[in-house]
C-alpha cells in the first residue's frame, strides 16, 4: 500500500490581476449573447454539452484521479452521478421554475395584470473546494447558464487540473458562446479578485474563509450563498436498524477519504445499542479497500496536506485523553495516505468531537437517552447535516425537528445533493442561502415585478389627482371590499 512515488500535485500559480480581470471580461461579453438565447434553447444545449462531457468520462476519471487519489468508482458514484441527477432535474423543471409567475391582485384591480419575471444576474463567480472538484463546481455552473449567466469558477488551487480539464471540455463542444464558462486559477487572493468581480458569489469552504467572502459581498451589497463547514451528528438510537445504520455510518465518516461537508462527524449511540454497534461498525470497515490505484479500492488518499496534518492532531490529542483509537495509522505521509480511524470512548472535550475534523475518522460516544443526542447534537456552533437512525419513524421525526440542521435524514445519509428538489444548506455557522430546488435555481435571477394596465388605454385611476372627499370615500368603500 506505500509508494516511493509521489503522487500529490502542487498548489496551481496565481493568475495575474490582469488575466483575472481579461476572463471576467470575456465572461460577462458572452453572457450578453447568451441571455438572449430562449430558455428552451438553453436546456437543449446544455442537455448536449453534458452527454457530451460524458463521452469523455473516462479521460475525466484519470484526470481527477491523478490529482486527488480518488478511486474511479468513487468519482463516478459521488460525483458523475449526483451531477446526473441535477441535470436531469433543473433541465426537467427548467421552465416551470423560471417561466413568468402571475400573482394575485385584488378584483378592484380587475383590468391590469401582475407577475414576477426572472432576470439572469449576469456573471456568477464560483469559489470552490478540493474535496469535490467536478461536483461541486459544474452543479453550480450548469444551474447558473440554465438560468441565462455567465461563470467565473476560481477552483481549490489544489484541484485546478480537474476544472482546466472541464473548462477546454466544454470549450471543445462548440455549444457554449466563447468564455461563458471561465476558469481563473490560484489561492485567496484571486478568489478576492472572483468574489469583486462578480454579481453573484457562491462560495463553499471553511467557516473562516466563508466570513471573509460574506464580508467582501456585503460591502458591494451583491448576494452571496455561502456552503460551510459541518460536523455531522449521526444518532443511533435503540430501536435502529444497527446493521444498516453501522453500513451508513462506515460509508458517510470514510466515503472520499472523509472528505465529505455532509459526511457524518461524530456518532452518538444510545447506551443499550451502543455494543452491537460498535461491532457492526468494526465488521464493515475490516472489509474496506484502501490504496492509491483507481480501481477496485474503497479509500484514496488525502487530497490537501494542512487537513492531512490537522486529522493526525486530533486523533493523536484523542489518544491522549483517553480514547480508544482502532486505526489512523499513517500509511504514506508523502502521499497523504493515513488508514480509517474508528475512536471509541470519545467525549465531548476531544477536538475530533468539537471542531470539524474533514478526514477518515469515525468518533463514537454513549449516551444515555435521545434527549442528551439531540442536545449535544445541537451543542456546536455547525448546522450543516445530521441523521437520526430508529425504526420508529414518528419518534424519528418528531425528534428531528428538534435539530438543529438544514439537512436532516432519517435512516438514510447523504443523499440530499443528488435529490436537488430539496433546498441545500446549512444553518447556524454552516453557512447561509439555498443550493438546488425552485429557490435555488431563482436565486440566479433577480425577481422583478412587472403590473401591466390593460385597459382603458386613455382613463386615469381613481386614486390619482386631483383628490376630494368623494373620491377618498369611494377608494375608502371599493378597499373595504376588494
Amino acid at each position: 500500500m506505500t509508494t516511493a512515488v509521489k503522487t500529490v500535485p502542487p498548489p496551481a500559480r496565481n493568475m495575474s490581476s490582469d488575466e483575472v480581470a481579461h476572463a471576467a471580461s470575456r465572461a460577462r461579453a458572452a453572457q450578453q449573447l447568451w441571455r438572449r438565447y430562449p430558455l428552451s434553447e438553453r436546456v437543449d444545449i446544455l442537455r448536449k454539452l453534458w452527454r457530451q462531457l460524458m463521452e469523455k468520462q473516462e479521460e475525466l476519471l484519470r484526470v481527477e484521479h491523478d490529482e486527488t487519489g480518488k478511486p474511479f468508482n468513487e468519482i463516478k458514484i459521488t460525483e458523475l452521478g449526483a451531477l446526473e441527477f441535477i441535470v436531469k432535474y433543473f433541465t426537467g423543471n427548467a421552465h416551470r421554475i423560471l417561466q413568468d409567475q402571475a400573482a394575485w391582485r385584488p378584483w378592484l384591480l380587475f383590468n391590469k395584470r401582475t407577475y414576477v419575471h426572472y432576470v439572469p444576474r449576469g456573471l456568477i463567480g464560483l469559489v470552490t473546494p478540493w474535496n469535490l472538484p467536478f461536483l461541486i463546481p459544474m452543479g453550480d455552473a450548469m444551474t447558473a447558464m440554465l438560468a441565462g449567466n455567465a461563470v467565473l469558477l476560481k477552483p481549490s488551487e489544489w484541484t485546478t487540473r480537474t476544472a482546466l480539464w472541464t473548462a477546454d471540455a466544454i470549450k471543445a463542444t462548440g455549444l457554449l458562446p466563447e468564455g461563458l464558462f471561465s476558469v481563473v486559477t490560484g489561492d485567496g487572493t484571486v478568489g478576492k479578485q472572483v468574489v469583486n468581480l462578480a454579481d453573484m458569489i457562491l462560495f463553499t469552504g471553511s467557516t473562516k474563509a466563508g466570513r471573509l467572502v460574506a464580508q467582501a459581498a456585503a460591502a458591494d451589497l451583491k448576494p452571496a450563498v455561502l456552503e460551510l463547514g459541518g460536523k455531522h451528528p449521526m444518532i443511533v438510537l435503540k430501536d435502529a436498524a444497527i446493521e444498516r445504520a453501522a453500513k451508513a455510518a462506515v460509508w458517510a465518516a470514510f466515503a472520499n477519504c472523509g472528505q465529505m461537508c455532509v459526511g457524518v462527524e461524530r456518532v452518538y449511540v444510545e447506551h443499550e445499542a451502543y455494543e452491537p454497534f460498535v461491532e457492526a461498525v468494526r465488521r464493515e470497515m475490516a472489509g474496506l479497500r484502501q490504496g492509491l490505484g483507481g480501481k477496485d479500492l474503497d479509500i484514496g488518499r488525502m487530497i490537501f496536506p494542512p487537513q492531512f496534518d490537522r486529522v493526525r492532531e486530533q486523533l493523536e490529542e484523542a489518544r491522549a485523553q483517553g480514547a480508544k483509537v482502532i486505526g489512523g495509522e499513517v500509511i504514506d505521509a508523502d502521499n497523504l495516505m493515513l488508514s480509517p480511524a474508528l475512536v471509541l470512548e470519545a467525549t465531548m472535550d476531544m477536538k475530533l468531537m468539537r471542531e470539524e475534523t474533514f478526514g477518515p475518522v469515525l468518533p463514537v460516544m454513549r449516551v444515555e437517552s435521545e434527549e442528551e443526542a439531540v442536545r449535544l447534537a445541537n451543542c456546536l456552533p455547525f448546522g450543516l447535516a445530521a441523521s437520526l437512525w430508529s425504526t420508529d419513524l414518528a419518534k424519528a421525526e418528531r425528534l428531528g425537528a428538534q435539530i438543529e440542521a438544514g439537512l436532516l435524514s432519517i435512516n438514510d445519509v447523504m443523499t440530499h445533493y443528488a435529490l436537488c428538489s430539496l433546498p441545500f444548506g446549512g444553518v447556524k455557522t454552516s453557512g447561509m442561502g439555498r443550493r438546488h430546488s425552485d429557490e435555488g435555481l431563482r436565486m440566479f435571477c433577480w425577481a422583478q415585478s412587472v403590473f401591466v394596465h390593460e385597459w382603458p388605454a386613455k382613463a386615469s385611476e381613481l386614486w390619482w389627482f386631483p383628490y376630494d372627499d368623494f373620491k377618498t370615500k369611494l377608494v375608502a368603500w371599493i378597499s373595504r371590499w376588494a
